[in-house]
């Protein structure tokens, strides 16, 4: 498109070539592309990261002033929520044994090299807040040696160590994904799990948060249903926050399509930025649906099954990945006979019927994408009807017949990123 424009002299001054240039840069960035909306966006935008630019800064302190100021670890009896200095939700939990806090403690006295804490800062409610990304069990293990938990200090070694230097890094105006990325970049030295990189988000991403609402809100309309299906999901996630992972799965798929019911940081990460509110309604329906096959399925056995074996229900990949996949891709009208395809084949895989396990395997399962739900989930179908020697039940007839189609644009979906963790697989006869 093309832009013509006229430029009225009020003043005669401006005739100047100097004010000439000026006016001419001032109407070049107020006026291009005005009918554009995109362009004004990214235009607010790059001002927006102007004004954001990283600042980074660093300063000593002693380690007196730096645990006077630290809040500790949640959950621990001396956390102090209105101190400066906190762990990230994004650190580690403390790892350190008791050898290697000796040993810090003997690095201090003989006056070694400490590496730096490096925090980012932020302001909540007016209060700049210094979050922990790299450094927690170093600042951890200076609290436990002050309180004398690694050992009884003499007033000489207690002197010494809280006069001791340390280097404080601090990062400015970080975004959340530059957070995610530095926090990775600087502790490579141990795998940082999906479930965890999705933690990061967990204060800005409306996907994030309601993946945790599901999983710890008391008044969550599905709470009891998930406790009775799987278990109390409350307060009972593991360090690398596999039951989140899960949950995120769920909802991006049923918000986004199939395709994103994957546990997968690395397909999700437009979503988690996507600051558009999640439909908890829709949620709550699909998953409703999905639920109910469980509660069914249980019903109908004369033994009840285990806690290991309605936890292990809430990995994606057992059952809940294909079963939700089912339900986005049918025709309301047959949600029904899906639930009942599901009822059906959950129950033949508790009796150990010969092959029902075999209908849930297929080649490049670990990939977790759409097409491998649809694969799933066709077999089950074939094997519910016509057992396990059914010839859909191969891989090259699945091939050739597919019920359930998606469009290749919807299913071939490249992921080179393998998952590393090998969840615990747990018998539907325990």
């Amino acid at each position: 498109m093309k832009y013509s424009f006229r430029i009225d002299y009020k003043d005669e001054l401006c005739r100047t070539p100097h004010k000439i240039e000026t006016l001419f840069l001032e109407w070049s960035i107020s006026t291009t592309q005005p009918q554009n909306p995109l362009y004004k966006r990214k235009m607010s935008m790059s001002k927006a990261a102007a004004t954001r630019a990283i600042r980074r800064e660093s300063t000593d302190t002693t380690l007196y002033e730096l645990n006077d100021n630290f809040a500790g670890r949640i959950g621990d009896s001396d956390y102090d929520e209105t101190k400066l200095v906190h762990i990230h939700r994004r650190n580690r939990p403390l790892v350190w044994s008791h050898v290697t806090m000796l040993s810090f403690l003997d690095s201090l006295l003989k006056g070694y090299y400490i590496p730096p804490i490096i925090c980012s800062s932020s302001f909540r409610n007016g209060n700049e807040i210094r979050e922990v990304m790299d450094g927690g069990n170093r600042i951890t293990t200076i609290r436990r040696i002050l309180d004398n938990s690694v050992r009884e200090l003499t007033p000489e070694e207690r002197r010494r160590v809280e006069t001791s230097k340390i280097a404080i890094v601090l990062m400015y105006n970080l975004t959340p994904c530059q957070t995610r990325e530095m926090f990775c970049r600087i502790n490579k030295s141990f795998k940082v799990t999906d479930g965890q990189l999705y933690a990061m988000s967990e204060d800005d991403s409306p996907l994030v948060c309601e993946a945790i609402a599901l999983l710890e809100d008391d008044a969550y309309p599905l709470r009891e249903m998930i406790t009775l299906c799987f278990f109390d999901t409350r307060n009972n996630d593991d360090a690398k926050r596999r039951n989140l992972a899960n949950a995120v799965a769920m909802i991006s798929g049923i918000t986004h399509g199939p395709k994103y019911i994957t546990t997968k940081f690395s397909r999700q990460e437009e979503h988690v930025e996507n600051p558009a509110p999640i439909d908890r309604e829709r949620i709550v329906a699909v998953l409703s649906q999905a639920f109910h096959i469980f509660r069914e399925a249980d019903t109908c056995e004369t033994k009840a099954p285990s806690k290991a074996v309605k936890k292990a229900r809430f990995n994606i990949e057992r059952y809940l990945a294909p079963i939700i996949y089912d339900i986005l891709t049918v025709e309301p009208d047959d949600i029904l006979a899906i639930q009942e395809k599901w009822v059906d084949y959950i129950g033949l895989v508790r009796n150990q019927s010969f092959g029902a396990s075999d209908a849930m395997k297929v080649p490049g399962k670990s990939k977790m994408n759409a097409d491998t739900w649809k694969r799933i989930s066709y077999k089950v179908f074939h094997y519910v009807k016509g057992g396990p020697e059914y010839p859909s039940l191969t891989h090259d007839y699945l091939l050739k017949d597919m019920k359930y189609y998606l469009p290749a644009s919807e299913t071939d979906v490249k992921d080179e990123d393998e998952d590393e963790e090998n969840e615990e697989e747990v018998d539907e006869d325990i």
